[in-house]
């Protein structure tokens, strides 16, 4: 459906560039999350896709149709797209609903109402449908944005960090309704984020970049299981890189280094290896321990806290070679 073939671009005066050989396809109805550091180029990735920027090498194409920027397109953007932005450019001089509705044709307006009213509800905003913009916080703000984006039902629907102003309890409900509509329309969805749980509850694929370079593409699963860098497994939080000699002291048979999540750190009575505690920190569901054996830090998960020095045993259950 949509193809994205050695994309590059670097800003005016930049020498260096911002987005770098980017390679990937998109398939009808997926979800396709972009994540990495600040500055590694996912916002100017969507605007990109979107037409807004004029790209210096490669090719975007749409069921076989070449994309291009705007110096080629009188309307910056693409009809079977649809793009919010972090600023939601909302007018604050009309209502939510006259917001949500500002795109759609006035022909049919019991089909049009019909259309505001059900992207309303999506984001949960159906009560302020005639409340004026410069009344909510910036997390309805955020949210009407989307639903005058849902209204329009676009082929491919390009989100920039689409749940950042969400409050946490709001946010479950919220992105669970709108990946569900978006997947009952048959409508793509490309977003970036820095919240890995938004990536792994929505996406079918994650695209990894780091400074504009596409590092990793691939079903979510993989991409959390098979880590191809360092990187890569630093953005899923908490997570043992061990080097050779490292590697050595815990029996990994690796001579390259070694990813080990913190739940594959088994922390039990029969363990081989001892350790002691540096701290236990709660994070809800169980306890995250930090301990050192010899000079090797090491972070695990547990249901129970440990007291600071106490000597702990644990196993590793499992390692990937880098």
């Amino acid at each position: 459906m949509l193809t994205i073939h050695h994309l590059n671009y670097n800003y005016p005066d930049f020498t260096e560039k911002v987005v770098s050989d980017i390679n990937f396809s998109v398939q009808k109805n997926e979800i396709i999350s972009i994540i990495g550091e600040s500055g590694s180029g996912k916002s100017t990735l969507l605007k990109l896709i979107y037409g807004l920027l004029d790209f210096q090498e490669g090719e975007i194409s749409y069921n076989d149709k070449k994309l291009k920027g705007p110096s080629y397109n009188l309307i910056p953007g693409h009809k079977m797209m649809k793009y919010v932005a972090q600023d939601y450019d909302l007018l604050d001089f009309v209502t939510v609903g006259e917001n949500v509705g500002k795109f759609l044709s006035n022909f049919d307006l019991d089909l049009k109402q019909q259309k505001i009213d059900e992207a309303l509800e999506v984001v949960e905003m159906s009560e302020y449908k005639h409340i004026f913009p410069n009344q909510l916080s910036g997390g309805q703000r955020q949210r009407v944005s989307i639903a005058r984006t849902l209204s329009q039902q676009p082929e491919i629907l390009l989100l920039d960090e689409p749940f950042s102003n969400l409050d946490q309890t709001l946010k479950l409900t919220i992105r669970e309704k709108i990946i569900k509509w978006c997947k009952a329309h048959q409508i793509t969805v490309i977003f970036t984020t820095h919240d890995l749980n938004d990536a792994f509850y929505t996406s079918d694929k994650i695209l990894v970049l780091e400074k504009g370079k596409m590092i990793q593409f691939d079903e979510v699963e993989n991409v959390r299981n098979f880590p191809n860098s360092e990187y890569v497994a630093r953005l899923f939080g908490y997570v043992n890189v061990l080097n050779t000699e490292e590697t050595s002291q815990l029996n990994i048979q690796t001579t390259d280094k070694a990813i080990v999540y913190p739940e594959e750190v088994l922390i039990t009575d029969e363990g081989i290896f001892e350790g002691k505690v540096i701290e236990s920190k709660f994070q809800g569901r169980d306890y995250l321990i930090k301990f050192l054996m010899n000079d090797v830090n090491l972070v695990a998960y547990h249901f129970k806290k440990f007291k600071t020095d106490e000597l702990i045993r644990f196993n590793i259950l499992k390692f990937r070679p880098l």
